[in-house]
């Protein structure tokens, strides 16, 4: 066997060891060689070499087997002795935090800018805040592992770069990875924000309980992130799942459906904006009741969809219903298409309205009546305002926990190091 194969199964099983190690709470070598099935010594001196490193330690005797014998020694990780850094960034504000090796976030600030600011002039000020944060204690920066960075639009993952965004089309084709790889001098990841947010779903979320699932986002746009097999599909260049994209064309054969949400849109993306919901329900509002701009405009999203005994209930759930319609024609189509086992749906406009989910499932469950598949369950995302940095903290975990994703750096990471 060659030295680089070699040196790949080495890195690979201490992986699998630092895992189980995770998420066994506290196990043993026996039990690690057992559940492994690399031999003891083998297994002894990878264990050696991650305590050596920092990230597990022994804590004690565990109890004797029922033929007695020799009490284990117990092991378990150190969650503060490795943090990563997550960044989620919005058009108008950046989200930091710091989390250890169980993706608890320790430290977390916002970086607000205004809409339109260039990476120019916004990158200096996260970095200037990161810095601080990382300042705060030292082995922040002493133990600092790897960074995310989660963005809206599609991504070049070889150069670390944004290729398209909408939101912040200004950032495009800027290096955005090696600003921090060069800085921080640590692997970074940089992924698309609802691919993160999927990816937070499927590990601490929702999806933990299945390897097949898609998480459709409802916010400033519309997107969807997609795991087959326990994998992120990304596509061949990064944009699978781009439901905003998709043309409503033969879905909209009979217009008046969405009476209240159609205005001419030619794409599901601009019909089911977070914004777009939210004025056409004021402007029904205004219309019906015959009320002013000011008393409508003071109206919030929650305060519009949660409540519904408010005196504009009936306004509200008509616009939901058509709403309900759209939202579970993708799901339908999602279901066809990938034989998905699970559908999370995420942001705030599903988070608020219990009516408009079961409004959604009752649909799915008549477009697919007739179908021979099984029922495929719709839930809301449990992460909800953390699920973007929670997935991409995740994501830089994969550093040293699973050498899976795509990184972009001028340091390569080993967790022997």
């Amino acid at each position: 066997m060659n030295v680089v194969n070699s040196q790949l199964i080495k890195e690979l099983n201490e992986i699998r060891i630092l895992n189980l190690v995770k998420s066994g709470g506290t196990i043993s070598r026996v039990e690690l060689a057992k559940r492994t099935r690399i031999s003891k010594v083998a297994v002894s001196d990878i264990v050696n070499r991650l305590i050596g490193a920092g990230y597990i330690a022994e804590i004690g005797k565990g109890e004797s087997t029922r033929k007695g014998g020799k009490r284990p020694t117990l092991l378990k990780l150190l969650p503060n002795n490795g943090f990563v850094v997550g960044l989620e960034i919005h058009s108008s504000y950046t989200k930091i935090g710091i989390a250890n090796l169980y993706s608890e976030i320790v430290c977390e600030e916002i970086v607000p800018y205004q809409t339109g600011d260039t990476i120019v002039h916004v990158l200096p000020k996260i970095t200037d805040m990161l810095d601080t944060m990382l300042a705060r204690k030292s082995i922040y920066q002493k133990k600092l592992i790897s960074i995310g960075i989660a963005v809206p639009g599609f991504i070049d993952y070889e150069k670390g770069e944004l290729a398209f965004a909408v939101t912040i089309h200004g950032w495009v084709q800027h290096p955005l990875a090696s600003v921090f790889s060069e800085k921080y001098k640590v692997p970074v990841i940089i992924e698309n924000d609802v691919n993160a947010r999927t990816y937070g779903e499927h590990l601490l979320g929702a999806g933990q309980d299945t390897d097949n699932m898609v998480c459709i986002w409802l916010g400033e746009g519309l997107g969807a992130g997609i795991v087959v097999d326990g994998n992120l599909i990304r596509g061949r260049y990064g944009s699978a799942g781009e439901l905003g994209y998709l043309e409503l064309g033969h879905h909209l054969a009979n217009p008046s459906l969405v009476k209240n949400l159609y205005t001419n849109q030619h794409r599901f993306g601009s019909i089911l904006r977070e914004q777009h919901l939210l004025d056409t329900i004021k402007l029904k509002i205004q219309y019906d009741m015959h009320l002013g701009h000011i008393d409508v405009e003071r109206l919030t999203l929650e305060e519009l969809l949660s409540d519904e005994h408010h005196e504009y209930s009936s306004i509200v759930r008509e616009i939901l219903d058509e709403y309900a319609m759209l939202l579970s024609i993708l799901c339908t189509d999602l279901i066809k298409t990938l034989n998905t086992s699970k559908i999370i749906l995420s942001g705030k406009v599903i988070e608020y309205s219990e009516y408009l989910l079961d409004k959604c499932r009752q649909i799915v469950r008549q477009n697919m009546h007739n179908i021979p598949f099984q029922a495929t369950p719709i839930e809301v995302g449990t992460l909800k305002d953390e699920g973007c940095i929670k997935g991409v903290i995740v994501m830089a975990l994969q550093v040293i926990f699973e050498p899976l994703l795509k990184t972009t750096s001028i340091k390569k990471a080993s967790i022997t190091s």
